[in-house]
């Protein structure tokens, strides 16, 4: 039958339940046990044929003359047994008439097992506590179409209980996350994500309009300048967990709406705060799994202290032969084109020369690895190495091929930051968009005076795809975005 026709029919039997002074949408539940809780209490509760009230979706649904049996499913799973001779006529007809599979319903009666051992709950009555009007689909377990199952996330989770489980790890990843940077002191706080400049970030914006202040505003694409102010502001260690936003293309990696936990510690640089990570990356692991290794595809993940350090000059030599300190410019325009990389006017040598190293060497990066100090035109934000101010003190940490941080210490010196973002405002004249803006508010929060610090981003959608062994991020995106159809 066609789903529109189904769709009328089950439209009709709610018309019909109202005038006989049924509601199909009851404003509440008197459910007294979670059938997990019924399961696991089972043996108790069906010796003392104790009523109990139970709810969930119908799942399937099978009729025996007088006798019904169905799945009742509130994430776990129970069978459920209704008979004419217990709750009436005039009852069972109506569940006949008007119940389908998918509507919520609840049972009240006693627990007890079929011949067949199977565990049940025997109705003495039942109430329908919603009316599905669309029906579930029967294929959906196993369905190959990614995109469908997306777009429907609520089918994805009904139907596959792994899928649930998978999201369920991401909440716990959090709590972890939360944990850890509390007992080291850290106070979780709250900054804008309107902000009337987007910085913190490399990236495009997405940009908005306030009518009552008539001004624009941005999505942050970073919390990092507020965080900073507030080291300035007195406090220590500070952390969150923000919802950021960046106008940038999407792939297995990148998502244009997504999690970060950001993290700034006064008094510490980034060697400090390596150390941090890798305790880190090893708490989570044993917290999840005992064990300090992970299996992330066909690899095993080995998160052993300490994690291996390479200068990113280093690497690109490794995987491509090029100098980045020696060689120009064209040598590295020579060489992405070799690797068909698509490269415009705006980028420099540093940007090309990260692009190599994100096809070359980072795919390959399996067992963590922390690049160090990278070329000073990628990181606007970043203290200088004093015997090599041509490279920042800046580290990203790669794991399972993924870029799951980027730290620095922190550029607290007024002036240099001021020349810093007069470089990325001339870039951006020249066409650069996801150039860093010169944020004046955060110059004065500087001059005023900030400790020497260290700060890092977590990348939380790539850090759950690892520890969860996904490979693309919408995996472990509730609703990840979506083209319109």
């Amino acid at each position: 039958m066609p789903i529109d026709d189904i769709r009328d029919t089950k439209i009709q039997k709610v018309h019909d339940m109202r005038k006989k002074g049924i509601d199909p949408y009851p404003r509440t539940s008197e459910r007294t046990h979670k059938i997990s809780d019924a399961i696991a209490d089972f043996e108790d509760l069906a010796e003392s044929r104790k009523d109990i009230t139970l709810a969930g979706r119908i799942m399937a649904m099978r009729g025996h003359g007088g006798a019904i049996f169905l799945d009742l499913d509130d994430g776990n799973r129970i069978q459920g047994y209704i008979k004419k001779d217990l709750i009436g006529d005039e009852s069972f007809e109506d569940f006949k008439n008007f119940v389908d599979i998918g509507d919520f319903i609840e049972l009240k009666g006693f627990l007890f097992k079929t011949m067949k051992e199977e565990r049940t709950i025997e109705a003495k009555s039942y109430i329908l506590l919603s009316k599905s009007l669309l029906p579930l689909p029967e294929k959906w377990h196993g369905l190959t179409d990614v995109e469908e199952r997306y777009r429907k996330r609520y089918l994805d989770l009904l139907f596959n209980g792994e899928v649930r489980e998978k999201f369920q790890m991401r909440f716990r990843i959090l709590d972890l996350l939360r944990e850890f940077f509390k007992k080291n002191d850290f106070i979780e706080v709250e900054t804008p994500i309107l902000q009337p400049i987007p910085g913190g970030a490399t990236a495009r914006p997405f940009k908005t309009y306030m009518n009552d202040l008539k001004m624009d505003l941005y999505l942050r694409v970073a919390p990092e300048l507020y965080l900073k102010r507030l080291l300035v502001g007195g406090f220590e260690r500070v952390f969150e967990i923000a919802k950021n936003f960046r106008n940038e293309g999407m792939d297995r990696e990148h998502n244009p709406e997504f999690d970060m936990l950001e993290a700034y510690a006064a008094y510490h640089d980034y060697n400090w705060l390596m150390e941090l990570t890798e305790d880190l990356m090893v708490f989570i692991a044993q917290e999840l799994y005992g064990r300090s290794e992970i299996k992330y595809g066909d690899e095993i993940v080995h998160l052993e202290k300490p994690f291996k350090r390479i200068s990113f000059n280093d690497v690109v030599k490794e995987y491509s032969g090029l100098d980045y300190d020696k060689d120009d410019e064209n040598v590295f325009v020579k060489k992405a084109q070799e690797l068909n990389i698509q490269i415009d006017k705006t980028m420099s040598k540093a940007n090309i020369a990260d692009e190599i190293f994100k096809k070359m060497a980072r795919p390959k990066m399996i067992d963590p690895v922390f690049v160090v100090d990278h070329p000073i035109e990628l990181s606007p934000l970043t203290k200088k190495i004093p015997d090599n101010p041509a490279h920042v003190e800046r580290f990203q940490l790669l794991v399972g091929g993924f870029e799951l941080t980027n730290a620095f210490t922190e550029l607290n010196d007024p002036l240099d930051q001021r020349e810093r973002f007069n470089s990325q405002e001339s870039m951006r004249a020249k066409g650069n968009e996801e150039a860093q803006r010169l944020d004046q508010d955060f110059i004065d929060a500087l001059e005023h005076g900030m400790p020497p610090a260290t700060g890092i981003g977590i990348g939380i959608d790539r850090l759950v795809a690892l520890y969860t062994d996904s490979h693309s991020l919408r995996d472990i995106l509730l609703f990840p975005t979506m083209k319109n159809r």
